[in-house]
C-alpha cells in the first residue's frame, strides 16, 4: 500500500498483469475483473454472514483467501477500462467499489478497532486503487464514475473536473439501482455481493428489491425510509412524491397498499416521511 498526499492506494504493489510491479502489459480486462469475481465470491462466502451481512474483518485479515485477493488487486494496474462494454463496465465498478470497502475496512480493523467508517477521516477519498494509469477513491468511483459524475450529496460538487481524464471511464447513464449494490461497510448499506455481466438486471433487480423490503418500514401512518433514498432522491425522481413511486414496485403487496392509502390522504404534500441511517461498522 502506498500513498499519494492523503489517498492510501491499497494496490500500488502486488501482482499485474506480466507477474511483475508497475503497470505491467496490458491485460484481458474482462478476464482480471473475472478473477476478481471469483477472489471476492470465495471472502463473502467464507467471511460475510448471509443473515445480518456482517462481515468477520478480524478472520478474513488472516486468511489465504484475502491475500490472495489483495495479489490480484494489482492487475487492476493492466486493466485498460475503455475495452469492457457497458454492462462489463456497470459490474467492474460495482464490484470494484465493494471491494475496495472490504479492502480498506480490514486493512484499517488490522491497526486500530473503529465503530464506524465515520472514525476515519475522510474514508471514502483517502482509500483508492489504481486501475489503469488512474487512482480511483470510493468517492470517484461512485460519483464520478457510477453516478455520472453527478454532484456529491454532501458538498453539492461533481468530486470530478470536466477536463478530468478519469471521466472517460464513466459509465454512460446513471442506473439508480446502484444504490442497493453499493456497501460502505455500515449496518444500513446494502449487503456486499459480486456481481457479473451475464446476471446484471437479475442481480440489481434483486439486490433492490432485498434491500427495499427489509429497510423501508410503513407505522403509524408514518413511511421510515433508509436515508439513501434522501442523499440521492434526484437519482430516483425529481420529488418525494416521484422517488416514492419508484421504491413502491419494490415493495411487498401490502406496503405497496398502505403506501398509496397514505399518499393519498397526504395530497399534494404527500404522506409523511422519516429518514433514517445506522453507520455501526457492519463488523462480526
Amino acid at each position: 500500500m502506498s500513498e499519494g498526499g492523503n489517498v492510501k492506494v491499497l494496490n500500488e504493489t502486488g501482482g499485474g498483469g506480466g507477474g511483475g510491479g508497475g503497470q505491467d502489459q496490458d491485460v484481458d480486462s474482462v478476464a482480471v475483473s473475472q478473477r476478481l469475481q471469483k477472489a471476492m465470491l470465495k471472502m463473502t462466502g467464507k467471511f460475510l454472514d448471509e443473515a445480518t451481512g456482517k462481515v468477520n474483518y478480524a478472520s478474513l485479515r488472516s486468511s489465504d483467501e484475502f491475500k490472495e485477493y489483495c495479489e490480484l488487486t494489482g492487475q487492476l494496474r493492466s486493466v485498460d477500462v475503455e475495452k469492457l462494454d457497458e454492462k462489463e463496465k456497470l459490474a467492474f465498478f460495482i464490484n470494484v467499489y465493494n471491494a475496495l470497502t472490504v479492502h480498506s475496512l480490514t486493512e484499517i480493523q488490522g491497526v486500530r478497532s473503529i465503530d464506524s467508517a465515520l472514525d476515519v477521516p475522510a474514508f471514502w477519498s483517502s482509500h483508492a486503487y489504481r486501475i489503469g494509469p488512474f487512482v480511483f477513491s470510493l468517492d470517484d468511483v461512485e460519483h464520478g464514475i457510477l453516478r455520472v459524475n453527478k454532484a456529491h450529496p454532501s458538498t453539492g460538487r461533481p468530486v470530478m473536473a470536466k477536463d478530468d481524464s478519469r471521466l472517460r471511464y464513466r459509465v454512460s447513464d446513471l442506473e439508480p439501482r446502484i444504490h442497493f449494490a453499493l456497501n460502505c461497510g455500515a449496518l444500513s448499506c446494502p449487503m456486499v455481493r459480486v456481481y457479473n455481466s451475464a446476471n446484471l438486471e437479475v442481480a440489481l433487480e434483486g439486490a433492490t428489491r432485498s434491500y427495499l423490503t427489509q429497510e423501508v418500514e410503513i407505522k403509524d401512518d408514518v413511511v421510515r425510509l433508509p436515508e439513501i433514498l434522501s442523499w440521492y432522491l434526484d437519482d430516483f425522481a425529481p420529488d418525494q412524491l416521484g422517488m416514492l413511486r419508484w421504491i413502491k414496485t419494490y415493495l411487498e403487496e401490502k406496503d405497496q397498499v398502505t403506501l398509496d392509502a397514505l399518499t393519498a390522504a397526504g395530497g399534494s404534500a404527500g404522506p409523511k416521511v422519516e429518514f433514517f441511517y445506522n453507520w455501526s461498522l457492519n463488523k462480526l
